[in-house]
């Protein structure tokens, strides 16, 4: 295989994934439900909040904070999306831009399905680069597949981009080696009636038995682990390690930070 041979599989990546201009920033009311509730623990962001987006792919979350008044700013690997968000209105820059875009400036960094497209040996300075850009107070969101459980196996294996797999005790040590504390991590929430009649009716039916077995299951083998074994996808809420404007003000009250002493 010639080394120039290691691209020819992502020529029809857009294609596959769906994006290009006809859907590109448009907000779904399933997507603005299902990203109001992913957000809701960061309680005290509210408009005029600056937010970071990584790797924002077909726009949703970007059209989602503008909806809510919050001024966002992204990145992308693609310089197709690149355009196309730049066309929409918004202030996109490439992925290799970011060490460009001021640090200490965003409220939020979210990046949603991003962390498992970088390579393990660069996860830390990956989180790194995000923390560098947090105002006083500041949050990163991620979302990745859920390494800890079978459930999160089709979304982890059904990429060809994706190249690090990341469950609770590996997010643990970028964390810790980035400087970062884990203020939340749970699975991502259900879609629900909004996004389809078939999304709400699973979200009240298997959704609960799925919860109520991965608790089970997380009582009888992991009883002092905080890992999530009932969502294919988990998400997590890390703040700078140390940062004191942190805390119970920017988390709901079931968002406590995690720390564990290891045997």
């Amino acid at each position: 295989m010639r080394p120039d041979d290691r691209s020819e599989p992502m020529s029809g990546y857009l294609g596959w994934k769906g994006w290009g201009a006809d859907g590109f920033g448009v907000l779904t009311r399933g997507d603005k439900d299902y990203f109001a509730r992913e957000t809701r623990d960061l309680g005290r962001l509210h408009p005029p909040a600056s937010v970071l987006e990584i790797g924002y792919g077909n726009g949703a979350f970007l059209a989602f904070s503008r909806s809510v008044g919050w001024n966002v700013t992204g990145t992308e690997l693609l310089p197709e999306l690149v355009e196309l968000a730049r066309a929409a209105g918004y202030q996109a820059f490439r992925a290799d831009e970011l060490d460009t875009l001021p640090d200490g400036s965003f409220d939020l960094v979210a990046a949603f399905d991003v962390f498992e497209h970088v390579p393990p040996e660069a996860s830390v300075a990956f989180l790194r680069s995000l923390s560098a850009k947090l105002a006083e107070g500041g949050v990163i969101l991620l979302r990745f597949p859920n390494a800890d459980s079978w459930i999160g196996n089709p979304f982890q294996h059904g990429d060809v981009t994706h190249v690090n797999a990341i469950g609770v005790l590996k997010l643990e040590f970028y964390a810790a080696e980035a400087g970062l504390s884990i203020l939340r991590i749970r699975g991502a929430r259900r879609r629900g009636f909004q996004t389809s009649v078939i999304h709400g009716l699973h979200a009240w039916t298997a959704g609960v038995i799925i919860k109520c077995i991965g608790a089970i299951a997380k009582a009888l083998y992991f009883p002092d682990l905080p890992v999530v074994l009932s969502s294919s996808n988990v998400v997590t809420v890390l703040g700078r390690a140390g940062d004191t404007t942190l805390g119970e003000r920017r988390l709901s009250r079931r968002g406590r930070s995690r720390t564990r002493t290891r045997r």
